[in-house]
C-alpha cells in the first residue's frame, strides 16, 4: 500500500527527511570524533576496537543521512507521488 501525498504532507515530509539527515550527519561526526573514546572509558573494550565500533556507526549513520537527504530531495520533484516511489528512484 503506497502513502499518497498531498502537497502538504509532501512539504512535511521533505522538512522532516532533511531534519533527520542533518542530525544523523551531526551524530556521525560526534560518534567519529569522541566515539572510541566513550566506549573505551565506559565499558571494558579495547581502545582499537573501540575505535573501530565508532568508525563503524559513524559510516552507518552517514548512510543513514545521505538516504534521508536524497529522500526527501526527491520528494522535491512533482514526479512521485509516494515515498515508496521517490526512494525507488
Amino acid at each position: 500500500m503506497y502513502l499518497l501525498m498531498n502537497p502538504a504532507t509532501r512539504s512535511t515530509l521533505r522538512s522532516l527527511l532533511r531534519g533527520v539527515a542533518w542530525l544523523l550527519f551531526a551524530t556521525a561526526g560526534l560518534a567519529f570524533w569522541f566515539g572510541g573514546g566513550v566506549v573505551s572509558a565506559i565499558g571494558t573494550t579495547d581502545r582499537i576496537l573501540a575505535e573501530m565500533e565508532g568508525f563503524a556507526l559513524a559510516l552507518l549513520c552517514v548512510g543513514l543521512g545521505f538516504i534521508a537527504k536524497v529522500g526527501g530531495e526527491r520528494l522535491e520533484e512533482d514526479g512521485p507521488t509516494s515515498l515508496g516511489e521517490a526512494l525507488r528512484k
